[in-house]
């Protein structure tokens, strides 16, 4: 029996040994991942890419930290082994490779390679390079990651594409208590910062058209290149600032296979630069960053090559021994196979020009670099000196504009290269010819700063200022300016002053191919090695029209630069405000600036604008009546209509010199303040009348949406605008204009009466018979003081200018010689009868107008009255400066005021009886109160001047140029007043 025992215990003994043998060379497949495992950016766990192949990627820099916590977006490339269910995350810079390694257990992790002509197949670990690790001590306690809801403190540097660095602080700092999501903050760098732990850092790029992309952003068109730091965690009132790194701790060695499971120490451990590692309890994670190169013997090096794989296998025991056997490890004959990817550099693609293309003065170069970050691009013609290219936003390429007027033509070659951040560079090239249209000034340089301003009633004024440099040979003493015909109708004028003011000679030619032309002339050449600026001003009309009524919003479209038969080297454009106005909210500016424009460069632009300018249009009809005696009749109609915002208070209408007799009315009556104007003028200057329409007719002006007719005559002596000619007498018929009003239709009727007869006369005219004149119908349109409509006739005199006198006087002769022969007539008493009243003398007085009575006492109390009113002001005035004390002031002031109401009860009477005795008293009476009228007005007038002043309101010199005024109106209407009331008391026989 015991031998039987003895037997059967030697059979288990056996088996126990054999199937410890098998366990201890057959790895358990068993991949179960948690939570603590390290997560990617939507917290779900990071997947193998391959079970047999890993490319380990290349990397610029390693932005994250070997502190053996593996955060969500430290590597770059993740590979999970289907075997032990080690996550292997790696990356290399070309020197170091960057590895983390994360098991499901709280013993050792291994990993060993094998050089690319080895296997693991017949030997195990023998002869492999073996790094393993563990971390002792007490596990990790938890830690948090931020969620969208906390508040958090961010340590961030940005750097631009090309690595300078512009800023470095703390966003948020660390006083938030905002959640992360509520930040007004960029969403890109907002979302970065969800999922990272205390003591994490993350670079990321935000691309240019996800940063800023408002035009005029100090920071617009640039791609953010942000490292930040995260420093603070605030959730639920709680903060935490500890990095839960403090806590990691590693033990770890370098190592190479002595056998199928055992290796030892290297004598060298200098090829690990770092490490570190941290165990929760149930998962380990270990990082190390070791040379990619060595020259230890027992280390085997790993070369960089998209053609050389080494073997990798990985590993894991229980406990923590560095040499012990692994539970787990990769199946020896199914080793991962990695290549180290090298560092490529960019690729290139040129868009344009095309190889083989043929350019003529100016060439976009484009240049599409692809490569996870390019920090420069550059281009050379021919063998010369290479050039920036730069990165354009909304295309995406690195672009420059290149003159090619500096190249001779024929045959080159433009060579391209690119530079990503390690300073890998690419090259590449294409072949082209130059091939000129026509020969321009070679060697000239024009730059143009161009700035649009919107003016009042629809005007606009386009101020282009040029520097003219000249690099060639020859002399530049004019260059040529065009203006495309579609925008013919819109031109009103231009002018161009150098800097110091003084005129450049600016001639308009012939238009060419559809296009206003002209030419401006320098008064010195300008010679080698020279720049001259100057600046024109192009005035325009109707660029801008109402698009929304309801907001006043006008829409604007025009060039954004000059029209040139050059290559303008530098362009610049700016829209600016003078009389009130701004872009619309939504409307992104204009302004731009742009090099290198090729000739005739068609640039336009549209907006929408927000104007409070006055916006007033006018339709004008003038009648001009030619005569004899050297004398022009106007009679200008002139319709004006508000479209702007806010009302017109006033417009000034220019009549040329040597005018008179002018007179401004509409179908009420006289403009009574606007024809006072008048007085004030010289005979042989410019009169300006200013159209008061506050003070005339409308009182707070008139009104947007309204519109308004009036009525101007006046004539012009001719002897200043005529001059003889060989067919008669030549005649410039001048022309007054509505200041910058913008006349949309103006007719002007030429009448030539028959004492007049018409030779020649400008084109575009149609005839209107009347009985006894002509007249030339001529029409323009869009016009304003800086594009007047001209009109020259040549006439001469006919006979009828001598027999107009003579006729004249042969009526007036008639009808004098019929009533002297009437009066001289005396008929016969047969016919006619006695005269019964030769002998009758009528002795009884005959009353002819109002009894004397009437006379004296109206003409009496009404001057009574009024030196009464004038006492009463008077002591008014007396009492203000302290004269009169204020018991005297107030029983004068009620004595006087009760003859006045007793003067008052009596008047109406008198006034009623006055009237009723013909109506030349009732004229004289309504001359009286008229004049009261007057006077009433003045004062009122000259009340709320003086409130005026008060408030500063008013120039001294205005307050005292109306202040005369209405003095000047009170004391006319005094005189007035009094004359009609001597008159009734010399009727009534007092005088």
């Amino acid at each position: 029996m015991s031998l039987l025992n003895k037997k059967i215990g030697t059979l288990l003994l056996l088996a126990l040994f054999v199937t410890s043998s098998f366990m201890a060379v057959s790895p358990i497949s068993e991949t179960t991942q948690s939570e603590y495992l390290a997560q990617n950016k939507d917290f779900g766990p990071t997947l193998a890419e391959s079970v047999v192949n890993l490319s380990i990627p290349y990397v610029d820099d390693y932005y994250g930290l070997t502190d053996g916590i593996i955060d969500p977006t430290e590597y770059t490339y993740t590979y999970t082994d289907p075997v032990t269910g080690v996550n292997f995350y790696a990356e290399h810079n070309g020197t170091v490779l960057y590895i983390g390694l994360e098991a499901r257990t709280s013993g050792w992790i291994g990993f060993a390679w094998q050089n690319y002509s080895d296997t693991f197949t017949s030997a195990g670990l023998n002869n492999s390079d073996v790094i393993v690790g563990y971390s002792p001590g007490a596990a990790l306690g938890e830690y948090w990651r931020v969620l969208p809801t906390d508040a958090v403190t961010v340590h961030y540097i940005l750097s631009l594409r090309n690595g300078t660095a512009i800023q470095e602080a703390d966003y948020p700092d660390s006083s938030s208590v905002e959640p992360i999501g509520d930040l007004p903050a960029l969403q890109v760098y907002k979302d970065a910062i969800i999922g990272m732990r205390i003591g994490e850092t993350r670079h990321f790029t935000i691309p240019a058209d996800q940063a800023y992309t408002q035009k005029g952003h100090a920071l617009y068109g640039e791609d953010l290149v942000y490292d930040i730091e995260l420093m603070r965690i605030f959730r639920s009132a709680v903060d935490r600032v500890d990095n839960p790194a403090d806590q990691s701790q590693i033990t770890y060695s370098d190592e190479y296979g002595t056998n199928t499971f055992q290796h030892r120490p290297d004598s060298d451990q200098t090829r690990i630069l770092q490490a570190d590692g941290s165990d929760n309890g149930t998962y380990t994670q270990l990082e190390f960053a070791i040379l990619l190169n060595s020259t230890d013997i027992d280390d085997i090096p790993i070369f960089i090559s998209t053609d050389i794989q080494f073997p990798f296998v990985f590993m894991f025991g229980n406990n923590e021994e560095l040499n012990g056997l692994p539970v787990q490890h990769t199946y020896w004959s199914e080793p991962a196979l990695a290549n180290i990817e090298p560092n490529a550099p960019p690729a290139l693609v040129i868009e344009n020009p095309e190889d083989g293309a043929t350019l003529e003065w100016v060439i976009n170069l484009q240049l599409n670099a692809t490569d996870d970050w390019v920090k420069n691009a550059a281009y050379r013609i021919d063998q010369e000196d290479w050039n920036s290219l730069y990165y354009v936003l909304t295309s995406g390429f690195w672009e420059a504009n290149v003159d090619l007027s500096e190249y001779a033509e024929g045959a080159h070659v433009i060579t391209f290269n690119s530079t990503d951040i390690s300073n890998a560079t690419a090259v590449d090239s294409v072949n082209v010819v130059i091939n000129r249209p026509f020969t321009p000034l070679l060697g000239m340089k024009v730059d143009v700063n161009r700035l649009f301003i919107p003016a009042a009633h629809f005007g606009s004024r386009v101020d282009d200022t040029y520097t003219v440099v000249n690099n060639g040979s020859a002399p530049i003493s004019s260059i040529d300016v065009y203006l495309p015909g579609e925008y013919a109708s819109n031109f009103l004028s231009m002018d161009a002053v150098d800097l110091d003011g003084n005129e450049v000679l600016l001639i308009r030619l012939e238009d060419s191919n559809g296009m206003l032309h002209w030419r401006l002339h320098f008064e010195d050449p300008i010679g080698f090695q020279e720049q001259y600026s100057f600046t024109t001003s192009m005035y325009m009309s109707s660029l801008f029209w109402l698009s929304n009524p309801q907001d006043w919003e006008y829409q604007l479209s025009f060039m954004r630069y000059p029209f040139l038969p050059y290559i303008i080297r530098n362009a610049e454009f700016a829209l600016g405000f003078e009389q009130g106005g701004s872009l619309v909210s939504t409307e992104e500016i204009p302004d731009s600036t742009d090099h290198n424009l090729a000739p005739f460069t068609m640039n336009e632009f549209t907006v929408d604008l927000f104007l409070t300018n006055i916006h007033v249009v006018a339709d004008r009809t003038t009648t001009v009546t030619v005569n004899a005696w050297g004398w022009l009749s106007y009679r200008e109609t002139i319709t004006i209509i508000n479209t702007g915002a806010n009302p017109l208070h006033a417009t000034d209408f220019n009549i040329p010199a040597y005018s008179t007799s002018i007179s401004i009315f509409d179908e009420v009556g006289i403009l009574a303040v606007s024809q006072r104007n008048i007085l004030h003028r010289e005979f042989n200057e410019t009169s300006t009348i200013t159209i008061n329409l506050d003070a005339d007719r409308f009182g707070n002006g008139l009104e947007s949406g309204f519109r308004y007719t009036f009525t101007v005559d006046y004539v012009i002596q001719t002897s200043s605008y005529q001059e003889a000619a060989a067919n008669g007498n030549r005649l410039d018929i001048p022309m007054a204009d509505l200041s910058n009003i913008l006349v949309r239709e103006h007719i002007i009727d030429v009448v030539l009466p028959s004492s007049v007869s018409l030779t020649d006369a400008a084109d575009d005219y149609r005839i209107v018979y009347g009985i006894f004149d002509i007249t030339l119908r001529y029409s323009s349109f869009n016009t304003t003081w800086k594009n007047p409509f001209s009109i020259e006739i040549v006439y001469t005199t006919t006979i009828g200018a001598a027999a107009r006198p003579a006729i004249f006087s042969i009526m007036i002769g008639l009808v004098g010689l019929i009533y002297v022969a009437l009066r001289k007539v005396e008929l016969p008493e047969e016919v006619t009868g006695p005269r019964e009243d030769d002998d009758v003398i009528d002795s009884q007085p005959k009353q002819v107008g109002a009894p004397s009575e009437l006379l004296r006492e109206f003409a009496n109390l009404y001057s009574k009255k009024t030196g009464l009113n004038m006492d009463l002001e008077k002591l008014d005035a007396a009492r203000r400066r302290g004269k009169v004390k204020k018991r005297e002031y107030m029983i004068r002031e009620r004595d006087m005021k009760q003859q006045v109401e007793e003067i008052d009860d009596k008047l109406p009477g008198l006034r009623a009886d006055m009237i009723s005795h013909g109506t030349r008293y009732r004229d004289l009476v309504g001359q009286l109160e008229l004049q009261d009228e007057r006077i009433e007005g003045a004062k009122a007038g000259l009340r709320q001047l003086l409130l005026r002043k008060k408030k500063q309101r008013i120039s001294r010199v205005a307050f005292e140029k109306s202040r005369q005024e209405y003095l000047k109106t009170i004391q006319k209407a005094t005189s007035a007043s009094d004359r009609i009331l001597l008159s009734l008391q010399e009727e009534a026989g007092d005088f």
